[in-house]
């Protein structure tokens, strides 16, 4: 009986937390530039809101923000990790139909630990305003930039 083992090349199906553990010196940029992003998105959607007292509401919910959404990102990596690695689904990490619902999930788990965690306190329509904000613009849409243009 002679079994043949399939072999399974994962090249960049994480980008950029793959690349993270190929070139670890990316971390300190990467988690520095994520934080920047959400502090950006915050303050420029708290303004456009008209919420009052803006900094007080940075400092309680950034830290949040910021963990969910690297949370957030983390999940969709590891669903792009578990199509290629255990169903052999897109063996490249190039393809849309992989890394599209990989983005998708991960905005609406933004969504919904925003919605439902971070901002819980505020009202209604801001939480929701909020929440979807950060789902649109912080997407890990890096899942999308094919894993061949980096070799």
């Amino acid at each position: 009986m002679n079994k043949k083992r399939k072999e399974i090349t994962l090249y960049n199906a994480l980008f950029p937390l793959w690349m993270l553990l190929l070139f670890p010196q990316v971390w300190p940029i990467v988690l520095l530039g994520n934080f920047i992003i959400d502090s950006f998105v915050f303050l420029l959607s708290t303004r456009l809101l008209h919420l009052k007292d803006i900094k007080q509401y940075y400092w309680k919910y950034i830290a949040k923000i910021y963990l969910f959404g690297m949370l957030s990102d983390i999940i969709g990596s590891a669903y792009m990790l578990l199509m290629m690695a255990v169903f052999q689904i897109g063996p490249m990490g190039d393809e849309f139909y992989l890394t599209v619902p990989a983005l998708i999930l991960s905005a609406v788990l933004i969504f919904v630990f925003n919605y439902f965690i971070t901002f819980r306190k505020l009202e209604k329509q801001f939480r929701y305003q909020l929440s979807l904000v950060f789902a649109v613009i912080t997407a890990p849409y890096t899942f999308l930039v094919p894993s061949s243009w980096l070799y």
